[in-house]
């Protein structure tokens, strides 16, 4: 995760030049290929900037562009603050989740609590004990009290506390189940965890 800028202005110019690259993919090729994940790093810009306009515009336009990206957990936790933020909480509650999932340390690492790596199946880098580090300070300083304090609520509820433990329980079984068919429904389960917390 690259730093953000250190004022408003840079952060704007930031964003505005990495509209331009989607643009310029989009009419040099006719789609948005992003190895360099931009639109993951639009999100922790937007959460600084505070531009809530901004802020739905895009979110707007990368779901109607990236409708079956997977996300980042950075990415996903800037997301739903910033939905939080916008007044959405029902949605926002529903994203935090899917942040939790997408990197079960994230969210106690954020809350400065105890965080040690779980002898689990990790799916990516994204998902292991040393992303967190990648989270730019400024992200961190930009939650407000309220914010942290309703992260601490939702990921110490009975709803989250639940979905992480069969969560983390699948991933560990991962670790050890070697049969395609078994890892198949593991997997399954796992994918289907976020849809099913959402309709809680």
């Amino acid at each position: 995760m690259s730093e953000i800028p250190d004022t408003d202005k840079k952060i704007r110019a930031k964003i505005s030049s990495y509209k331009s690259a989607f643009n310029r993919e989009l009419r040099d090729f006719g789609c948005i290929s992003d190895g360099y994940g931009k639109r993951y790093l639009m999100f922790p810009l937007l959460l600084v900037l505070n531009d809530l306009k901004k802020a739905e515009e895009y979110i707007g336009w990368h779901d109607s562009q990236f409708s079956d990206d997977m996300g980042e957990p950075i990415q996903m936790l800037c997301r739903s603050i910033l939905t939080y933020r916008m007044g959405n909480v029902d949605l926002a509650y529903g994203e935090l989740a899917e942040t939790m999932l997408s990197n079960v340390y994230l969210l106690p690492w954020i809350l400065h609590e105890k965080v040690q790596p779980i002898d689990m199946w990790h799916m990516s880098d994204f998902s292991m004990v040393e992303y967190c580090e990648y989270v730019p300070d400024r992200v961190l300083e930009s939650l407000s009290e309220q914010e942290i304090e309703w992260i601490n609520r939702c990921y110490h509820s009975d709803a989250f506390a639940e979905v992480r433990a069969r969560y983390i329980e699948i991933h560990m079984l991962l670790n050890r189940v070697s049969d395609f068919d078994e890892r198949g429904k593991l997997l399954d389960e796992s994918f289907q965890l976020v849809d099913s917390f959402k309709k809680k």
